[in-house]
């Protein structure tokens, strides 16, 4: 497992904000942006300036609390 953050955008302002990556051994990156209680997940390749609504996901679930960090986003989906 590997998480790490990354710049991006999102809305059809590019509006840019945070991404947190939580990767998986088999390739699946779960990911939210900073403050979304949406967290998805993709076995696309996830780079700076991604355009999150661009990324094609596989699947999706939402997390009541949000997610404000990387720790939080291993918290959701190891939950």
């Amino acid at each position: 497992m590997n998480t790490y953050e990354l710049d991006c955008t999102y809305g059809s302002n590019k509006t840019p904000d945070t991404l947190y990556v939580y990767e998986q051994s088999n390739g699946l990156k779960w990911y939210a942006v900073d403050g979304s209680q949406n967290v998805n997940a993709t076995y696309e390749n996830l780079e700076d300036e991604v355009g999150i609504e661009e990324v094609s996901d596989v699947d999706a679930f939402t997390w009541p609390k949000g997610v404000n960090s990387l720790e939080e986003l291993e918290i959701a989906v190891e939950s």
